[in-house]
């Protein structure tokens, strides 16, 4: 989280420092390049939160199935593995105690409803961030002016706030997506240990 607040903190202070010296919009004001930036800072994060309210009512049903966006291909996986997903991932926050479940530790490998719950709140939490990312884009709506040309708001601080907010939530996606298959992996090969117990005992 320190790392995340670090880079939020200085992407504001370069988009304000940007438009002040370079946005002839409000340089007699240049107070309210801050007071823009910290308010589109805070709503593109409620927008986050509500993207995540969303979801999180959403049938469980709707995330027990391994594909669609859930399914991590062979290429995918290695473009994951090209970023350095595995050395990087722990810099990023998990925010598992908003669901009392956290998935930066795999407490239980051989209990097979502690994996299961896993999978799902990894798919709760792909789908979550992946749609984070075209939301975000949503306050570039908030500048109204730009519609009569009489602002650009959208364009000097709007965008650079929702391109850093959608690198930001998408990181957490890689790092699920990376993680799902060796899950699923672990799932399977439990039912089939289970399934070998069954049969020695039934013989």
């Amino acid at each position: 989280m320190l790392l995340y607040s670090i880079i939020i903190l200085i992407s504001m202070a370069v988009v304000i420092t940007l438009n002040c010296f370079f946005n002839p919009l409000y340089q007699d004001k240049f107070w309210l390049y801050i007071i823009f930036t910290v308010a589109l800072v805070v709503i593109v994060i409620l927008i986050d939160g509500l993207v995540a309210l969303i979801i999180r009512k959403m049938p469980e049903k709707w995330f027990q199935k391994d594909k669609g966006i859930f399914k991590t291909g062979p290429r995918e996986f290695k473009f994951y593995k090209f970023l350095g997903v595995n050395k990087w991932k722990e810099h990023v926050p998990e925010l598992g105690s908003f669901t009392g479940f956290h998935k930066n530790q795999f407490a239980n490998p051989f209990d097979n409803e502690y994996v299961s719950r896993f999978i799902l709140e990894a798919r709760y939490g792909v789908a979550i961030h992946i749609w984070s990312v075209p939301a975000s884009f949503l306050i570039i709506l908030l500048d109204w002016k730009m519609y009569t040309g009489q602002s650009n708001i959208w364009l000097t601080i709007a965008l650079p706030v929702a391109v850093v907010n959608a690198i930001l939530i998408v990181l957490p996606a890689f790092i699920l997506k990376y993680n799902l298959p060796t899950l699923v992996r672990i799932y399977n090969n439990n039912l089939e240990k289970e399934q070998r117990k069954l049969n020695k005992e039934q013989r």
